[in-house]
């Protein structure tokens, strides 16, 4: 009697096929033995085809065996509504299914959401008309059904709160998924305190949910508190921070996530040794960037574009160039990121003729179609050559429409280069693009200054008085002893304001005594 004790808990396909062999041959291919193969491919990424083939020779088959083969189809990327075929071919034979059989049934409808949610609700009339609406594992499955077919959680909302003691932290865990991707992260806050019990994923999910939300100083602290709670984090977690730590650019909580990751021992995987060299790098510190990306064992695409983008991004031109040669020397094909590093190394050393060379490689050579930030590179690049006729050239060529930050670019270098004419004219197109903006008007204002036409700097510092009704406050973040501090033009509401504003008041005396006198164009 064939039995399956010598195989592996997770057999290989080549395993199963040897086994369902060896039960052909002994003349077993109608046993219940047949049932665990389908089973056991039901758990893995085998072809559809072989699963169908096995499901057919059963000449009678059971709700264990229609679950393993709507299973397989839920978990195709091909044929996912399939899974609804069979189950109504299961109903048509007077079959009754059970938790399981509905569990992958809605996996499948959220899987092919687009076309399957009428059917999906379908389906969650069947659960209530057959008794399984207080099986959690199908309660979860349809709490992640509604959270992902439709535009708000109220159907996710209704299924949890029918019975909230039939929960499990994976029921939580869905309603708190479905919150943050629908962008309610108050909500999501709210209901991950009042969680009976969380896991990593728990905290996974909502610091996931604060930094995708645009919260990064909430997202660090959220994994501030989990490593208190002497939680384990995971890898998604532990990229997660370090790309919130390199957008606000705060080295102490980047160092506080290295070193957690030392101390737990994690393996230094692509994706946490590409995080750490993009987080060094845009934190300042290049050169634990680059011995970090040196001693990586392995590297992937994004791995090479974020030590290429690093460099160009610390004035290391030459050897950002080098690097992008060497990266394609190893056989990797550049995306759109890789020559936003190239071409933004070529504007900060001043390489003309190589920034030109580049982005026609780009565009001929790679055919990549040039995205915003590949022409606002090569406008600096032109601009920092005094080139403006060529970049408005350029910009009046541009594949996509050019946002208001690329003609601020040239009017910045037309008062570095004394352009007054071509400045003004670049200025006032800025004002038609975007009249509410008050930087553009201290850019005009300050090329009428530096020609000494003060009564155009009246004439443009009133219009901004007139146009502009609020200006955007300033802000910044500092970090001390583990804890960001957020400072607003203005603000008063500080801990240590007072001061804050008397520091404020000496370093101000200080640079005055220096001999530092600001310009400021009167009105």
């Amino acid at each position: 009697m064939l039995t399956f004790a010598s195989l592996p808990k997770r057999p290989s396909l080549h395993q199963i096929k040897q086994t369902h062999a060896r039960l052909v041959v002994l003349g077993q291919s109608q046993s219940r033995l047949i049932l665990h193969i389908l089973s056991l491919l039901s758990l893995s990424s085998s072809p559809l085809n072989y699963c169908l083939s096995i499901f057919n020779s059963i000449s009678f088959p059971t709700v264990f065996a229609f679950n393993s083969i709507i299973r397989c189809h839920a978990k195709s990327n091909s044929s996912p509504s399939n899974s609804l075929s069979l189950y109504s071919l299961m109903r048509r034979r007077f079959l009754k299914p059970n938790n399981h059989t509905f569990t992958f049934l809605l996996n499948a409808c959220t899987k092919s959401i687009s076309t399957c949610t009428p059917t999906g609700i379908l389906v969650h009339a069947h659960v209530i008309k057959l008794g399984y609406a207080r099986h959690v594992f199908v309660r979860n499955a349809l709490i992640h059904f509604y959270s992902e077919g439709f535009s708000t959680m109220d159907f996710s909302k209704r299924v949890f709160e029918e019975d909230i003691l039939c929960s499990d932290v994976v029921t939580w865990n869905s309603m708190l998924a479905g919150l943050v991707r629908k962008g309610e992260v108050c909500v999501a806050e709210k209901m991950f305190d009042e969680m009976p019990q969380r896991d990593v994923v728990s905290w996974s999910t909502m610091i996931m949910g604060y930094v995708q939300n645009g919260n990064l100083e909430d997202g660090l602290e959220c994994f501030r508190l989990m490593r208190e709670k002497e939680i384990k984090p995971n890898e998604a977690i532990l990229v997660t921070v370090l790309s919130a730590s390199a957008q606000l650019g705060l080295l102490g909580y980047g160092r506080f996530i290295h070193s957690t990751i030392e101390t737990l021992r994690f393996r230094i995987t692509v994706p946490i040794g590409t995080a750490l060299v993009d987080m060094y790098a845009k934190c300042g510190y290049i050169e634990e960037s680059r011995a970090l990306f040196y001693g990586m064992l392995e590297k992937d695409i994004w791995t090479w574009n974020v030590m290429i983008c690093g460099l160009a991004s610390h004035d290391c031109a030459n050897e950002a160039l080098a690097l992008f040669r060497e990266f394609i020397s190893e056989g990797f094909s550049p995306v759109n990121v890789t020559f936003v590093g190239v071409l933004n190394a070529c504007s900060r050393a001043g390489f003309v003729s190589e920034g030109r060379r580049y982005f026609k490689l780009m565009v001929d050579g790679y055919g990549i179609r040039p995205e915003m930030e590949h022409y606002g590179c090569m406008v600096d690049l032109l601009a920092r050559a005094g080139l403006i006729d060529e970049a408005v050239r350029l910009i009046e060529t541009m594949t996509v429409a050019p946002d208001p930050v690329m003609w601020a670019t040239l009017l910045d270098a037309c008062k570095i280069h004394g352009l007054v004419e071509m400045g003004e004219k670049i200025g006032n197109k800025l004002l038609k693009l975007d009249p509410t903006h008050d930087g553009h008007y201290v850019q005009l204002a300050g090329i009428y200054a530096k020609a000494r036409k003060w009564e155009d700097v009246v004439r443009v510092r009133r219009l901004m008085i007139e146009r502009v009704a609020n200006k955007v406050a300033g802000w910044s973040l500092i970090e001390v002893e583990g804890r960001v501090h957020r400072f607003v033009a203005g603000d008063r509401e500080h801990d240590h304001s007072s001061d804050i504003y008397k520091m404020l008041d000496i370093i101000g005396l200080r640079v005055t005594e220096a001999g530092y006198s600001p310009k400021i164009f009167l009105e």
